[in-house]
C-alpha cells in the first residue's frame, strides 16, 4: 500500500510464497529509522527534532486478525484466543482483545527484536504451530499501524501493512471498502444506497450527519482508527504463578536445618503475593531426595492468608511429626491456589468494652489449621447441627475443610433446641443400674429436670419414643438420660454435659 502523499508509508514486498499463510515483509526498524534521518536532514533541525520526538512517543500496534475463529461460539473464541495471547506475550506485554483478533503494542519492543520483521517471525512461527494443533486454518492476516483501530480494519482487509505514522492512517484506511468496519444489515444497507463503497467515501460526509444517521458509535469507530478518540482496551493478564526453588549445597537429613531456607522462599512468597494484592489457601512444599520420591507437604489454609508467621508456623508443626527416607537435595514451594485478600480492620473506637479479644475468629481459625497440621487432616472435624428429632441424627460430623454438599445443606438446622442438648453423645447408650429405688452411673444420680418427650422414626419401623431428663451425678458431672416409652424400669446414659 502507497501513500501518494507521504514517503512515511513505506511499501511492502511479498515473501517466498510456500508459507503456510500469505507474507508481505514487514520494514525493520532500521530503515525506518534510516527514513526519518533523510527526512530530518532535508527538513531542519528544530522540525527534524519534533518529528523524531513525536514517532518515538507514538505506539505502534501490531493486529493479527484469525476469520477462522468465526465459526466458533463465543465461549470457544475466548478461549482459543487466550491461549494465543500466551504465545502474544513472547513479544509484548500488553496484549488486548478483540473480535477474531489479538493486537499488542510492538514499538517498545523493535530495538529488542532487532526490527519488526523479527517480531512477525516469531509470531508467526507460533501460530501456525498452534493452528495447526487445533486442526485449523492456519492462515491470518496481520498489519501495524499507531492506532488499534487502524490496525484491525489493515489486517481484516487482507492488507498485511505498516503504517508507521498517524498522519498517514487517513490516506490508508481511505482505500478499505466499508465491510472492515463493524456494521449491522440497516447500516451496511444505507452506506451501499449512499454509493458508499469504500472509506474514503465516508471521509467527505460531514460528522454530524453520519451521527445522526448511523450513531455514535459508528462515528467513533472512525475517529478511534483516525487516532482523534481514545480507545478503551481490554488487556490480556497473565494468571499468576509462583514457583521457587533452592538447590542445597550438601544432603540434609535435620529438618531444624531446612527451616531457615523454607522461611526465605515463604518471605520470597508472601512478597510475590503483596505485590498483586492476592494471598493463598493451597501450596505445597516438596523435598527432594537422592534416588527416591520426592516428600510432598500439602498446606491447606481454610482462610487465605499470605502472613509469613502464620505459613511458617504451619511448615514448622509439619516438620515435627514428618520422617523423611532419605537426605534432603533440593526443596521447592508452589502456589496451587491463589484467593483475593481481604485485609483485617481494627476498631476505630478503642473503648474498653470494643477492643477485641485475643480469640476472635480470625485466630480461632489460625489456632484450627496449626491443630490440623499437627494432628492429620482425618483427626479435626466440625460439627453441624441438622433438622432431625433423633439424637443420634440430630448432628453430623465433617472434616474440617470439608464443606457440607447440597444435600446435606438442605437438611442443615439454624435453630437452637429450647432444651438443653449435650456436645458429647455416646456411641452406643449405656444402661444404668437401679438400686434401691436410686439411679447409679458410677455414683448416684440425682434427676434436676424433665422429662422432655422425642417421638421420631416411626415411619422406618425402629421408631424411637423416649423421655429424656437432665440429671447430676453426685461427683458433679451433668449427664442426658432417659427411659425408654415402651420399655418400662429400664433407663440409660446417652450424653454427657461439658
Amino acid at each position: 500500500m502507497k501513500d501518494p502523499d507521504s514517503e512515511a508509508q513505506l511499501p511492502l514486498p511479498c515473501i517466498a510464497p510456500e508459507s503456510g499463510a500469505q507474507i508481505i515483509q514487514l520494514p525493520a526498524q532500521d530503515r525506518d529509522l534510516a527514513k526519518e534521518k533523510t527526512y530530518s536532514a532535508t527538513a531542519g533541525g528544530a522540525q527534524a527534532k519534533a518529528v523524531t520526538k513525536r514517532s518515538r512517543s507514538n505506539s505502534l500496534w501490531y493486529a493479527l486478525y484469525l476469520p477462522q475463529l468465526r465459526e466458533l461460539d463465543s465461549a470457544q473464541q475466548k478461549k482459543y484466543l487466550t491461549q494465543l495471547a500466551e504465545l502474544m506475550q513472547s513479544v509484548s506485554s500488553t496484549v488486548s482483545f478483540h473480535p477474531q483478533a489479538l493486537i499488542c503494542e510492538i514499538r517498545s519492543s523493535l530495538k529488542y527484536f532487532s526490527g519488526i520483521d523479527a517480531i512477525h517471525q516469531k509470531l508467526q512461527k507460533l501460530f501456525e504451530e498452534q493452528l495447526q494443533q487445533w486442526a485449523m486454518a492456519d492462515d491470518f492476516s496481520y498489519a501495524a499501524s499507531p492506532t488499534v483501530s487502524g490496525s484491525l480494519l489493515l489486517a481484516r482487509s487482507g492488507h498485511n501493512a505498516l503504517v508507521y505514522q498517524k498522519e498517514n492512517l487517513r490516506s490508508a484506511l481511505g482505500q478499505l471498502p466499508i465491510d472492515v468496519l463493524d456494521l449491522n444489515k440497516e447500516q451496511r444497507r444505507r452506506l451501499l444506497n449512499m454509493g458508499i463503497n469504500y472509506l474514503r467515501d465516508i471521509w467527505r460526509l460531514p460528522s454530524d450527519g453520519l451521527r445522526k444517521r448511523f450513531g455514535s458509535n459508528f462515528v467513533n469507530q472512525l475517529n478511534q482508527a483516525l487516532g482523534k478518540a481514545a480507545e478503551p482496551t481490554q488487556n490480556y493478564i497473565p494468571p499468576p504463578e509462583f514457583i521457587a526453588s533452592y538447590d542445597l549445597p550438601y544432603e540434609l537429613e535435620n529438618l531444624d536445618r531446612l527451616l531457615p531456607i523454607a522461611d526465605e522462599l515463604l518471605a520470597q512468597l508472601c512478597d510475590f503475593l503483596r505485590r498483586r494484592d492476592l494471598s493463598t489457601s493451597s501450596l505445597v512444599l516438596s523435598l527432594f531426595h537422592e534416588k527416591r520420591d520426592r516428600t510432598e507437604i500439602n498446606i491447606g489454609l481454610r482462610m487465605a492468608s499470605r502472613s509469613q508467621e502464620h505459613l511458617t508456623l504451619l511448615l514448622e508443626t509439619h516438620f515435627d511429626k514428618l520422617s523423611i527416607p532419605a537426605p534432603v537435595v533440593s526443596i521447592k514451594i508452589e502456589v496451587k491456589k491463589f484467593d483475593a485478600f481481604f485485609a483485617k480492620n481494627d476498631s476505630f473506637l478503642r473503648d474498653d468494652e470494643l477492643v477485641s479479644t485475643p480469640y476472635s475468629n480470625h485466630n480461632l481459625i489460625q489456632f484450627m489449621e496449626q491443630l490440623q497440621a499437627r494432628l492429620g487432616d482425618n483427626y479435626v472435624k466440625s460439627v453441624i447441627n441438622t433438622a432431625q428429632h433423633c439424637p443420634e441424627h440430630a448432628s453430623l460430623h465433617l472434616d474440617y475443610k470439608e464443606k457440607p454438599n447440597r444435600k446435606i445443606g438442605a437438611a442443615l438446622s439454624t435453630e437452637t433446641p429450647a432444651n438443653p442438648r449435650p456436645l458429647w453423645l455416646l456411641q452406643k447408650p449405656k444402661q444404668l443400674n437401679i438400686n434401691k429405688g436410686r439411679l447409679f452411673y458410677r455414683k448416684p444420680i440425682a434427676i434436676l429436670s424433665g422429662p422432655e418427650r422425642i417421638e421420631t422414626h416411626w415411619w422406618s419401623g425402629a421408631d424411637v419414643c423416649r423421655d429424656y431428663y437432665v440429671a447430676r451425678e453426685l461427683s458433679g458431672s451433668k449427664l442426658w438420660i432417659y427411659k425408654e416409652k415402651n420399655d418400662a424400669g429400664k433407663w440409660y446414659l446417652h450424653g454427657i454435659f461439658a
